[in-house]
């Protein structure tokens, strides 16, 4: 029985049977020796192991990953299952959008009141993003809930202008009231 040597990884190796070498999976730029051969060459110029490339061109090897009990992979071939299917299919039948009022939880975060103004922004936000993934109710209840924050940020900024203004004056004639009646 002929044997082979191979070159792999820089490292002479063999011999092997021809068996072997097709276990091994040797590709055609495999360098081999074998006995009659005058020098090393490459696999795809040995007569007797071409078989070895030629039938591994028409049938590739199966391959599947390890599983180790983890979940299969998402099949991306079909198509996805939703819970529920969209209420309207053509835009024509589509409620109109509701209101963002961004620029108004703008407005009230930057005049009025911080944190419920960042409140009202996030909910104006949601606004057209849940419009357009077709969740219609959504969209309406974030336009009503930026609507309420805007109100009562809008209330609570007024409210504390207003005990501010009071403050200021009633602290500014007690100090005038201190110094004798003349201004600091």
């Amino acid at each position: 029985m002929k044997q082979y040597y191979i070159i792999r990884n820089d490292q002479q190796a063999g011999p092997y049977t021809l068996e072997e070498l097709a276990e091994m999976g040797i590709t055609p730029d495999t360098i081999v020796w074998t006995e009659g051969m005058a020098d090393w060459g490459p696999a795809r110029e040995v007569s007797e192991l071409t078989t070895l490339f030629t039938r591994s061109a028409q049938t590739p090897p199966s391959y599947s990953t390890p599983n180790y009990g983890a979940p299969s992979a998402p099949q991306y071939h079909t198509a996805p299952q939703y819970s529920r299917p969209p209420q309207y299919s053509t835009p024509a039948e589509r409620p109109p959008m509701p209101q963002t009022y961004l620029a108004w939880s703008i407005a009230v975060t930057l005049l009025c009141c911080l944190v419920g103004g960042i409140v009202a922004i996030v909910y104006s936000s949601q606004v057209s993003s849940r419009y357009i993934a077709g969740d219609y109710e959504g969209a309406e209840y974030a336009s009503r809930q930026a609507r309420i924050w805007i109100i009562v940020s809008a209330c609570v900024g007024f409210v504390v202008g207003i005990v501010y203004t009071i403050w200021a004056i009633f602290f500014s004639t007690s100090l005038a009231a201190l110094s004798g009646g003349y201004s600091i």
